[in-house]
């Protein structure tokens, strides 16, 4: 048994004239569809979203994000010193924690190149 299936196939009824238009009774009093706006030509407001989906009001610039909000890439970004001494406490911290995994680790690599 042979099965065959066309779903929207247009080849399968080359003439058109079959096809019902549900608008064609209408005599033409359809409004026309509303189109959309104008664009500026400007990147418009930024893309950015806050931390409850709330949206940023300020005009992007380049990247599609205002100049607050814009990518690390894309914006130059300086560390102050505290923020400096603030990361490298952070790693001599994570090191301390770490010291006795990395000591038996460093232990069992000198232990097997022997």
């Amino acid at each position: 048994m042979e099965r065959n299936l066309n779903v929207n196939d247009i080849a399968a009824s080359d003439d058109l004239e079959d096809f019902e238009n549900p608008f064609a009774d209408s005599g033409g009093d359809l409004e026309p569809a509303p189109s959309a706006p104008a664009s500026t030509g400007g990147p418009g407001t930024c893309l950015y979203l806050g931390p409850s989906g709330q949206r940023c009001s300020r005009p992007a610039i380049d990247g599609s994000f205002c100049a607050r909000h814009q990518p690390q890439g894309l914006r130059a970004r300086r560390l102050t010193p505290k923020q400096v001494t603030r990361r490298a406490a952070a790693s001599v911290g994570v090191l301390a924690v770490l010291w006795p995994v990395l000591a038996d680790l460093i232990r069992e690599l000198l232990r097997l190149l022997r």
